[in-house]
């Protein structure tokens, strides 16, 4: 089995590698499937990471949350140490460019975790049992294993980012469903 790092650059590299046009019909699709999801449809306030590079695009969805009268947070962060916390937004004007490159909220509306009724995960690879490799900071598992455990975790991953084994150790944590294109 591969170890992390290597599966890591493998995927990312397969994701590189898509042809913008694919990625927007593979984007539309993901889009398609969440929205028609009963995880959106029974949501009323969701934590979602904003896409960067070439993960897949959550821009639309958010927008889309926000026009259905959703409650809609995003991830910021702290530092390594300390991890990211959710900010409430109200519009996607809301975000500007943070300490890593990714679009981030300009201010502090912090929402209670508590307060979220479903999470939009990133991730780099992922397997059929839930398994999720993450980018290697730990930020989404420490937060994901400081939640309550019925709260839906569903990640947002091209076909392409589908392995047969993930691997894990007991710090990382799994997610519930992945939404994927097609």
């Amino acid at each position: 089995m591969e170890n992390k790092k290597e599966l890591r650059n493998k995927v990312i590299s397969l994701r590189d590698n898509l042809s913008l046009e694919v990625r927007r019909k593979y984007d539309e699709e993901i889009y398609n499937n969440v929205i028609e999801s009963k995880y959106y449809k029974e949501s009323k306030s969701l934590f979602i990471f904003v896409s960067y590079k070439t993960e897949v695009d959550t821009h639309n969805i958010i927008k889309k949350a926000l026009e259905d009268g959703k409650r809609v947070s995003v991830p910021k962060i702290k530092n390594k140490d300390e991890g990211m916390y959710l900010v409430e937004i109200k519009s996607f004007d809301e975000l500007g460019t943070g300490n890593y490159g990714i679009l981030e909220p300009i201010h502090d509306n912090i929402m209670n975790k508590d307060e979220i009724d479903l999470i939009l995960a990133p991730g780099v690879a992922f397997d059929k049992t839930g398994g999720r490799l993450g980018y290697g900071g730990g930020f989404y598992d420490r937060f994901i294993s400081s939640l309550k455990n019925d709260m839906p975790i569903v990640a947002l991953a091209y076909s392409i980012q589908f392995v047969n084994k993930v691997p894990r150790n007991e710090f990382d944590m799994m997610v519930n469903d992945i939404i994927t294109n097609g």
